[in-house]
């Protein structure tokens, strides 16, 4: 009967583990099609994006040309068309209007304005050097004077100290003896630093970052600000490691669509890399992305390994009991089954709390997501402008504000020390009339001392595509009250939030990330900590900003409760993962130390009616444990059950179990304990204890 019930099990358990494999590889197949969806969407939407723009700006610079060709037109009338130009683009920073060698006037050889949009000025090349002549700095003139209408490769403009981006298009003699020679060229140029918040601006932040490549492969828009202009992406490819990347590479130098997948030993995970060309200038596009970003939450796919490793585990153990094909074991075989059932019970707890432990941790469903790119932010923002005339109330200004975190410790469980220096952007129209500064809510009223003072202030006056601001700058090192959760130690992740706010409601501001200050804005490479920043026992995952709201059951005395209802709080979060060395040696070695010797007593018990020195014993290695448990209380202060109270909690209960088999076994004869001199006990010890720790860490952490 035994027989046919082990294999009938057996059969239901494979059917089982069957059906969760099938359903695995097709969670997974889905998943990796919805990333690769995802890359292929956002990579052709910047492509179209900048080809968009790229084409507005080829169009308006034939538009021009057609105009200075058929035309003629005195200084002032060249500078108005050349600055209107420049204004009717948001993205390029200026356009210039050359003339030939007496193309403009017979009593002036050279005459070459240029609108700068981001001084509002003009600037005349010819007072800076000839732009006429075929040399290093003049192939934005020269070669479009020679070669038709055309992308410029990246060039550093000598007048202008900066590296330039153009698109420069020639325009002809009208009539008179030179009909059809080229008179001059118009240039519509982008700065390359402005090209690049342009591609990150449209970019995911959090999911990697963008690049853009001419034909010849010179970077014109890049992370690392000193390759764009002097570094080849041939160059690039030669040192490059991964040869997946390469490959890639190569494709995008082609002029080729395409993806690629390869592990980055820096990121610790899978990355994928997209490529495409944009059509209007034949430019390399392309974006690199971290695989665990695009796949979001992985609590579904942990759940699925953990349910096949338990089906797997018990099918493992029915089939051990169907190959020794018995009614009853016998003494060895009772041992195999304890050892390996052990095993399996040890394997799957340690799964289900690597799952955990290496699992980045969920957001707060009262938060919004990170905010790493231009668009998320706009999103927000528009939100609250929404909400204030939803409620007739004035909408708040935007104050770019951001954080770098040069210290950081806890001071105990729930109070952490922070110094650094945070930086705001006020606009100027509204400077006078109201609070500069800023406040941190979380402010511990039991810190011994703190200090936020003002280190510097600058005034950043207006430009023509950008408004103007005061910018001001502090110190701070305060305590910080934090909300923190360690029910799940030793495998929580500590989420340091800092919150910042107005120092007046009533001056209808909203601080909003400074994004622009920032080289990267993904999570993952911890923008705005330092470096240089050990955390004992601790390593820090990611940081970024969100928001959360607030909502206050008073109105402080402004009898306008709407001020504080729904408030914006900026936060910047810093996540930690507790290493796990230093608990394991500090809590686990004694309580499985502690276990070891209780089963070494119950093996070499034997039985007799002398019972003297069983409870002491007991009571010794219970009092080992307690101390134990009290020493995790005095570190962890919170009003949870940690999940490491688990392992005192069953490591109790089999001392008392222990206890009383022994004194069972030794008292008086029972044919449960008898059996092969109580070697159910002793067998279905360690079992035991591991099939209830793993029963407590799936309720806890499945």
């Amino acid at each position: 009967m035994i027989k046919k019930i082990t294999y009938l099990i057996g059969v239901l358990l494979f059917a089982i583990s069957l059906y969760l494999t099938y359903e695995y590889f097709t969670f997974i197949q889905k998943r990796e099609s919805v990333v690769i969806q995802k890359g292929t969407e956002t990579t052709a939407a910047l492509r179209d994006e900048v080809d968009g723009i790229l084409s507005e700006i080829v169009k308006e610079g034939n538009r021009l040309a057609e105009l200075f060709g058929s035309d003629e037109y005195s200084i002032e009338e060249i500078e108005k068309l050349i600055k209107e130009s420049s204004l009717s683009i948001p993205e390029i920073q200026g356009v210039t209007a050359c003339f030939e060698p007496y193309g403009f006037s017979k009593d002036k050889r050279l005459h070459c304005p240029y609108y700068n949009k981001g001084t509002q000025d003009y600037l005349y090349v010819e007072k800076s050097y000839d732009y006429s002549v075929i040399g290093k700095g003049t192939a934005w003139y020269t070669g479009v004077r020679d070669e038709g209408a055309k992308w410029v490769e990246p060039y550093f403009a000598t007048a202008a100290q900066d590296w330039y981006i153009d698109y420069g298009i020639p325009f002809y003699y009208s009539s008179g003896p030179k009909k059809g020679e080229v008179r001059g060229t118009i240039t519509m140029s982008f700065v390359a630093s402005g090209f690049k918040k342009l591609v990150h601006s449209m970019s995911l932040g959090k999911t990697g970052y963008g690049l853009i490549t001419s034909t010849q492969g010179t970077f014109l828009s890049h992370p690392i600000n000193e390759y764009i202009g002097t570094v080849n992406l041939k160059e690039v490819m030669e040192k490059e490691e991964q040869k997946e990347l390469a490959a890639a590479y190569k494709g995008l130098l082609a002029g080729e669509k395409g993806d690629t997948e390869f592990n980055d030993a820096e990121q610790k995970g899978e990355t994928l890399f997209f490529y495409d060309k944009i059509p209007s200038s034949g430019w390399g596009i392309g974006l690199l992305f971290y695989k665990k970003d695009l796949l979001g939450d992985e609590q579904e796919l942990n759940r699925r390994y953990i349910r096949l490793s338990l089906i797997l585990s018990l099918l493992f153990l029915c089939l051990l009991g169907i190959f020794y094909n018995k009614d009853f074991l016998d003494r060895r075989e009772i041992w195999n089954l304890s050892v390996i059932s052990s095993l399996l019970f040890l394997a799957n707890i340690f799964l289900v709390c690597y799952l955990k432990h290496s699992t980045t941790q969920d957001q707060n469903s009262t938060d919004s997501p990170p905010i790493v790119d231009v668009t998320s932010l706009g999103n927000f923002i528009e939100d609250q402008h929404a909400r204030a005339e939803k409620l007739k109330i004035p909408k708040a200004t935007p104050v770019p504000t951001g954080l770098f975190v040069q210290q950081l410790e806890f001071a105990d469980s729930y109070n952490a020390n922070v110094g650094g220096t945070i930086w705001q952007k006020y606009p100027l129209e509204i400077v006078d009339s109201v609070k500069v500064g800023f406040a941190f809510p979380q402010m511990s009223p039991f810190s011994e001392a703190s200090y936020i003072e003002e280190s510097y202030r600058k005034r950043i006056e207006p430009k023509e595509d950008e408004a103007g601001y005061l910018l001001v700058g502090s110190d701070f090192r305060v305590t910080l009250r934090l909300n923190l959760k360690y029910s799940d130690f030793p495998l929580d992740k500590r989420h340091i939030n800092i919150e910042i706010l107005p120092l007046d409601m009533n001056d209808h501001l909203v601080f909003t990330p400074d994004l622009s200050s920032y080289n990267y804005t993904s999570p993952s490479q911890k923008s705005g900590l330092n470096n240089k920043i050990k955390i004992s026992g601790s390593e820090v995952l990611e940081t970024y900003f969100n928001y959360s709201t607030e909502s206050y059951n008073a109105d402080f005395g402004y009898n306008e409760k709407s001020l504080f209802e729904e408030i914006p709080v900026l936060h910047f979060n810093i996540h930690l993962r507790r290493l796990l060395l230093n608990a394991f040696v500090t809590y686990l070695i004694p309580i499985f130390v502690t276990l070891i010797m209780v089963f070494i007593l119950i093996y070499s018990c034997e039985k007799t009616a002398e019972r003297q020195g069983i409870s002491e014993s007991m009571a010794a290695f219970f009092f080992v444990l307690i101390f134990s448990h009290i020493d995790l209380r005095k570190e962890i202060v919170t009003a949870d059950l940690i999940y490491m109270e688990y392992f005192y909690f069953i490591s109790y209960l089999v001392l008392v179990l222990t206890t009383f088999n022994l004194i069972a076994y030794t008292k008086s004869k029972n044919a449960l304990f008898d059996f092969n001199e109580n070697q159910i006990f002793k067998a279905a010890y360690f079992p035991f204890f591991l099939l209830l720790l793993l029963a407590m860490t799936l309720v806890n952490f499945y």
